[in-house]
């Protein structure tokens, strides 16, 4: 859940939503078939199909797309093991979100959700024709045990994320009820809405915390098909899929088949695509983009080649420090690390501008701090103004602007006099400390694209009399540092949506940073911070989310645990002239699951890649 899947175009989850009462028309009749918490859903009880979709989009055809790195497992919700790419289409969820609206999602598993007056329990009946591809039921002793899985032994971002449920239990074979411990956090049932479905017995003699090397037993939409360790991965559309009538599922889930081809390198996957073995890329490596797609296959229009918008927060990128290591410790190295990187260069000479810095957690929404604190933030922040940096009440939140050309002297002069007051100095052309230890540590990075970002950051603080030195690693080897929180500095992206809730308790939070493979990668311990993510939480309105959102960025901003690098707010999608999609724009910006193979179109391009281009 925390990492981008290079298969799907819609957001990593819901990540998060409103937590208010679900919302309807005064006048306008309860509806338990749906959750909306910005207002009513915007889709009738009856409706047929998601508006972004083709109800009668073709099926069948195989769609072949890349993933880097390896895996080793088929259970993606532990934290042992490197799960394979796209497991998420072999199970069904009780609720199924909207790609096209905010904090909505409706009955797809669950035929429906009812929500007590005390909002203490929330109950899911499930439908009762879901199955899973073996034939048997879903129940809710399926549910049950699900959600006792994933908080016991699952990845330790389930415990924060479910920590206002108190029990669960089953009512019947197909009514599960949720207990809750606090009525305060009401996106729950948002949340609870996501919950893949497992099959109980599947797991019944088998350790749910051990990586999983057999094709898994699901209820979704594509069953596993065929796979190689750390090679490829086939997913086949299940022509028995229970849901595919319904309205979550039609017009989805075309393709015949999915099959997913292992890189080591991005470089090596661009050549795949280039040469027709890779069917789709979401090209996220700027330079690519601006001069790699001149090769034949595009002038002739086999490759097209589409910019597409997309209407959600970008969250934040940028170099994380880990603080629990000493060099990290104090808030001006940290600042001054964020000073000596010179972004204009960056984009310039490596992104052919196409990219704006980032500013805040929030980038791209209106949950981004600006300007000084005001009102409400500010009622927020004053009891703990003791206890902060007094930039966060005295100066917007800004980052140095240089003039691209590389001599970013006055940045690194500035960088040097912050350095100074937290006790460094130059003492034979190195930085050192007062104990005469110099200021060295590693810049560790799963992928070879980030070494042309990282190595001119690495000699730009050599200016300084810092050592960084940039290390490429496996990404296995690096999952494994990052869970236990192994390394100095590396790469991150902390993933946002418009309503952010209970997940920002695994990225922020003392007891987050204290949880090895949690997302609280920096190390984060604050109580302020703690404070301010509970006050996200427990948000009983939009304003009072907004206001919360806004002293959480702020504070975080001025922690300076990273250093803030960049955003778009495009997707730029390369794919061979074989897919039908949908016209009707999507706020997620494009759903690969809506697309599917246009059979003459297919058949022009494959007669093509098959002749040598």
């Amino acid at each position: 859940m925390r990492r981008r899947s290079l298969l799907l175009g819609v957001p990593w989850s819901l990540a998060g939503a409103l937590p208010v009462a679900p919302a309807r028309a005064a006048s306008a009749p309860a509806r338990n078939d749906a959750i909306s918490l910005l207002g009513p859903p915007a889709l009738p009880p009856n409706f047929t199909a998601f508006p972004y979709v083709n109800p009668d989009a073709p099926k069948g055809g195989t769609v072949t797309l890349f993933s880097l790195g390896s895996f080793d497992s088929f259970n993606p919700y532990i934290i042992r093991g490197t799960p394979a790419d796209g497991l998420s289409r072999l199970w069904d969820t009780l609720l199924v979100a909207s790609a096209d609206e905010s904090g909505t999602a409706y009955a797809h598993l669950a035929q429906s959700v009812e929500i007590s007056p005390d909002r203490a329990t929330i109950t899911f009946t499930l439908n009762p024709a879901a199955h899973f591809q073996d034939g048997t039921d879903v129940t809710s002793a399926d549910v049950v045990f699900t959600f006792n899985a994933l908080v016991n032994n699952g990845q330790p971002f389930y415990r924060a994320y479910y920590a206002a449920v108190d029990s669960v239990r089953a009512l019947s074979s197909r009514a599960v009820r949720f207990h809750l411990r606090s009525t305060e956090s009401r996106e729950l049932p948002l949340i609870l809405g996501e919950l893949p479905v497992l099959p109980a017995r599947f797991f019944a003699h088998r350790d749910f915390s051990a990586p999983l090397s057999e094709p898994p037993l699901g209820s979704g939409p594509y069953r596993l098909a065929a796979f190689a360790f750390n090679r490829s991965v086939t997913y086949q559309r299940n022509e028995n899929y229970w849901a595919a009538d319904l309205p979550t599922a039609r017009g989805l889930y075309n393709f015949g088949a999915i099959q997913v081809e292992y890189f080591q390198d991005d470089t090596v996957a661009f050549q795949a695509f280039k040469a027709g073995s890779i069917d789709f890329r979401n090209e996220n490596v700027s330079k690519n983009w601006a001069t790699g797609y001149d090769f034949p296959a595009v002038k002739r229009g086999l490759v097209k080649l589409r910019r597409v918008r997309y209407r959600l927060p970008t969250g934040m990128q940028g170099f994380a420090m880990n603080t629990r290591r000493a060099l990290f410790a104090d808030r001006r190295v940290r600042q001054a690390l964020a000073w000596a990187f010179d972004f204009e260069w960056e984009n310039k000479n490596l992104f052919y501008g196409l990219y704006t810095r980032s500013l805040s957690y929030f980038s791209n929404s209106d949950l981004a701090c600006s300007g000084l604190p005001q009102a409400a933030e500010l009622a927020l922040l004053e009891p703990y103004r003791k206890d902060l940096p007094p930039e966060v009440f005295t100066k917007p939140f800004a980052l140095p602007v240089t003039n691209g050309s590389g001599n970013n002297e006055k940045e690194l002069v500035a960088a040097f006099h912050m350095l100074e007051q937290a006790g460094w100095h130059v003492a034979g052309g190195r930085l050192v400390n007062r104990a005469g230890t110099p200021f060295n540590f590693e810049i560790l990075l799963p992928d070879p694209t980030f070494e042309r970002i990282s190595l001119p950051y690495a000699s730009w603080l050599k200016r300084l009399g810092i050592i960084a030195s940039v290390r490429v690693i496996d990404p296995a080897q690096y999952q494994q540092r990052m869970n236990n929180f192994d390394f100095d500095m590396t790469i991150t992206v902390f993933p946002e949506s418009d309503l952010p809730g209970n997940e920002q308790r695994d990225f922020w939070t003392c007891a987050a940073a204290h949880t090895p493979g949690s997302q609280n990668l920096m190390g984060v311990c604050s109580p302020v911070i703690d404070a301010l993510v509970e006050k996200l939480i427990d948000a009983q309105d939009r304003d009072s989310l907004l206001a919360a959102a806004h002293a959480l960025d702020r504070v975080l901003l001025w922690g300076w645990y990273v250093v803030p690098q960049w955003h778009s707010d495009y997707f730029n999608l390369a794919y061979w002239n074989r897919f039908g999609f949908p016209a009707e724009p999507v706020r997620s910006g494009y759903v690969f699951d809506a697309w599917w193979i246009d059979e003459k179109l297919a058949e022009a391009t494959d007669k093509a890649r098959r002749a040598g281009l």
